[in-house]
């Protein structure tokens, strides 16, 4: 791309920095270089910018995008719900279809709740466990990140000058105005390792209602558990007394059909959804038994929200699970292959580049150890050269997230995988 291959996205970021606090709707977006670009459409696996210019996309949305973009079952469901009506605030037939899928599909689902965004149903997932097991205190991992609200936002960008010590990280509020009370009963746990959570709990006994963790530590960086620690935390929880709650925004229908959970084994008592549940639509849900799911069917956990299963959105999550529940078999194998072939394309592609891959999600950093367990063994990191990685692959019709997470979707191809690895290695020569 010669000269200014965005004139129009810095026009368009230059008035919505008018009339946008940060000129972005999302913190997240305001990093991208060499400003946030504004698209037009999407279709497949590609992105279309303002300025005419098409990607293969590897950032889906954060991570939503499990058919690609604008697919044709979401695209049909969507114009045929509109015509019939798009918010009812009340009951209809698709929130019904939604809980039948999902307690055919997740393991340990007996029934289910609706929402609207991940954060949201976090929050309430949180409220149960306190309500069931009649305890203040939750326990988070450092660097996993469990939405924006004061429930459990913290300990996610870590400073080593404010985080303490590694085997007992401190609680470092992830943002400003968030109230120290609010996070009184928040206790950070370092990822991969069973004895600081073990003496976590032994210490606060009695007092813990939840352990709550991404079970593939997406957020940090792609950072698996390494073999035995989910189980160790199923054994400690139940022990304990307290509920294990597994964030699977990013990694439910997506790992596996049943998440992370169907792929690593282990049933956790709640698990919390969003993303790619409904194929890019806004959409949430808390899944668990049925003992436990009682106490907001009960009453006593008041679960609300105007949007909550509404008819678009569960229209587009009948579909999108339906889709992947039918097809499971070829799905969940492709994506896998797509995602080994990325990983091995990209790490072939430069020395210098650090590649971590489960499944269909990839990560990549420039600078870091080659073998990570927690987030802070990944301070070594050089994040400017990255960001500039990232940004070069832009003029080769490659775009991935500034942070380094890739995604595939079903409208991925190898064709597509193997454009973005002759991207790395040229931008990387």
């Amino acid at each position: 791309m010669a000269g200014d291959p965005f004139p129009e996205s810095r026009r368009l970021y230059e008035a919505a920095r008018r009339v946008i606090a940060g000129g972005v709707t999302s913190a997240v977006r305001a990093g991208a270089r060499p400003h946030p670009l504004y698209f037009e459409r999407g279709i497949g696996a590609h992105l279309f910018d303002a300025d005419g210019n098409r990607y293969v996309d590897f950032a889906l949305g954060y991570g939503p995008l499990i058919l690609g973009h604008a697919p044709e079952i979401l695209r049909r469901v969507l114009h045929e719900q509109v015509d019939r009506g798009h918010t009812f605030g009340a009951q209809h037939r698709h929130e019904v279809e939604v809980g039948e899928l999902l307690t055919g599909i997740v393991p340990g689902a007996e029934q289910a709740i609706l929402a609207t965004t991940g954060s949201e149903a976090v929050a309430v997932a949180v409220r149960i466990a306190r309500a069931v097991t009649g305890r203040p205190a939750v326990v988070k991992f450092e660097g996993h990140y469990h939405g924006w609200l004061d429930t459990a936002f913290a300990s996610v960008a870590v400073d080593p000058a404010s985080a303490g010590p590694p085997d007992r990280p401190r609680t470092v509020p992830g943002t400003a105005g968030i109230l120290p009370a609010a996070q009184a009963d928040v206790l950070v746990a370092p990822w991969n390792d069973l004895p600081a959570v073990r003496a976590l709990l032994d210490e606060h006994a009695g007092r813990i209602a939840a352990v709550i963790c991404e079970p593939l530590a997406v957020n940090p960086g792609v950072i698996p558990p390494v073999p035995g620690f989910l189980q160790g935390l199923r054994e400690l929880t139940r022990a304990a007394g307290s509920l294990l709650v597994f964030d699977e925004v990013i990694t439910g229908f997506r790992l596996a059909l049943g998440g992370a959970q169907q792929h690593y084994g282990i049933t956790a008592d709640l698990a919390v959804f969003a993303k790619a549940m409904a194929g890019g639509v806004a959409i949430s849900a808390v899944t668990g038994p049925r003992a436990i799911m009682e106490v907001v069917a009960s009453g006593r956990v008041a679960h609300l929200g105007t949007f909550n299963g509404n008819p678009l959105a569960t229209a587009a999550a009948a579909a999108t699970l339906r889709h992947l529940r039918d097809r499971a078999a070829d799905v969940y194998p492709r994506l896998h292959d797509l995602g080994q072939r990325l990983a091995r394309g990209l790490s072939a592609a430069s020395p210098r580049l650090c590649v971590r891959q489960v499944g269909p999600i990839v990560n990549t950093a420039i600078g870091e150890p080659p073998e990570v367990r927690t987030v802070r063994d990944r301070a070594a990191a050089d994040r400017e050269a990255h960001e500039r990685f990232i940004e070069a692959l832009l003029g080769h019709g490659v775009h991935a997230t500034p942070r380094g997470l890739w995604y595939l979707s079903t409208a991925h191809g190898e064709t597509e995988v193997d454009q973005a690895v002759e991207a790395a290695r040229a931008v990387l020569a």
